[in-house]
């Protein structure tokens, strides 16, 4: 699947790649039912006695850019995070399990997704039962540690463009890329075999710099209809669009694995330039081999994470704690966080956030005039956010 940028440069009608869910999306995904739901929280409070009994983030299906019926993914990671934990804090401490399977989809809603996700928690732990392909893998390497099992796999980061030779469908902007790579050493290689033609026909007797011209007119004559389909601005729109993938997977790789800067370049040069087609898998092994230091899943965390993921049809985005906490509970607080769907007050009053001692009886008749709208005014704070 696509993982276009947002905007012209992926030749599309919005920014949700070649699928344009930003105009009619709800023909390509449509939300999880009431007893899909169920089983697959069933299924997530096992995971996470599994795993610990630390919170449980389901992110699946088609990662969704701006636009998207319901929201972007990282609007609707904001929006769960939110009513689960309530405002981030400046240094949380919290670890935050994600089961991950999707296609893939804009590079920027994957990279805001990770970035969102790091406001909640100090430690983000990414399983990976099935697949994280294209940009979804930006996700994969964001993560403080990564767990596949030994049929998941990740995919290269190339951005996929409009194909110039057919619009209707796409291809990778490292193909359009490279030919121009292609066209050079055709052109050199052209050129030295035709030298080497003129050299035995004429037996040596032609003087070098006749040879020469005359070579390099052919060659010239060869290259020049495949560099007259070029044009420079789409030459650059085609690296602008790789180095958007390798520099996300950079800032990632550094901020979550404490990798240090050079060992980071090289694995996300690796995943933008140095595989042969999109859809190459790349496995636990050869993402440990790459340097990304998977760890294996168990079996028993791996077939509560696949049935939480195979309940849902391709076409189906499900973004939610699947841990057992009703995220419209209000669970006693944890790091420091407001409680779940709570948002905490203005920055004047955010000291009295602490449980206050029990106030004394008011006088008759005003604690009904006064308490109601107290009341009344904290849902409509804890929802304002939601509609990001």
């Amino acid at each position: 699947m696509t993982i276009s940028a947002d905007g012209p440069i992926a030749g599309t009608n919005g920014p949700n790649g070649g699928l344009g869910l930003a105009n009619g999306g709800s023909h390509y995904f449509r939300e999880i039912d009431p007893g899909q739901r169920m089983a697959i929280r069933a299924a997530g409070r096992e995971f996470a006695r599994l795993t610990g009994g630390d919170p449980c983030l389901l992110l699946i299906g088609r990662i969704l850019g701006d636009g998207a019926p319901g929201g972007s993914t990282e609007q609707r990671v904001q929006k769960s995070c939110q009513q689960r934990f309530g405002f981030p804090t400046p240094e949380p401490e919290r670890t935050i399990n994600v089961i991950l399977d999707s296609t893939g989809g804009p590079l920027d809603s994957a990279f805001r997704t990770v970035l969102y996700l790091s406001r909640y928690a100090g430690k983000v732990n990414m399983y990976v039962p099935r697949r994280a392909k294209s940009a979804s893998t930006l996700i994969a390497v964001g993560a403080s540690k990564l767990f596949m099992s030994p049929f998941g796999e990740l995919g290269p980061l190339d951005t996929q463009i409009r194909d110039p030779r057919n619009p209707t469908d796409y291809i990778s902007a490292l193909d359009c890329y490279q030919s121009v790579d292609y066209v050079r050493e055709f052109g050199f290689s052209t050129l030295s075999q035709a030298l080497k033609q003129l050299a035995t026909v004429t037996q040596g007797k032609l003087l070098l710099s006749d040879s020469l011209n005359a070579a390099a007119q052919f060659a010239i004559g060869s290259i020049n209809p495949m560099l007259s389909q070029t044009r420079s601005l789409d030459f650059g729109a085609w690296g602008r669009s790789l180095k958007m993938g390798e520099r996300y997977a950079q800032i990632l790789l550094s901020r979550a694995g404490q990798i240090e800067q050079g060992k980071a370049e090289r694995i996300s040069s690796r995943l933008v330039y140095g595989y042969t087609h999109h859809l190459f898998p790349i496995d636990i092994n050869e993402a440990a081999e790459m340097g990304l230091n998977p760890e294996e899943m168990s079996e028993e965390t791996y077939r509560q994470s696949i049935s939480m993921v195979e309940s849902c049809d391709d076409n189906q985005v499900c973004i939610e704690f699947v841990d057992g906490r009703d995220q419209h509970e209000q669970p006693a607080e944890r790091n420091g966080d407001s409680a779940a769907g709570e948002l905490p007050e203005t920055s004047a009053s955010a000291p009295a956030a602490a449980p206050a001692p029990a106030a004394a009886p008011a006088p008759a008749g005003a604690s009904a005039k006064t308490a109601a709208p107290a009341q009344a005014a904290a849902p409509a704070e804890a929802a304002a956010p939601a509609e990001t």
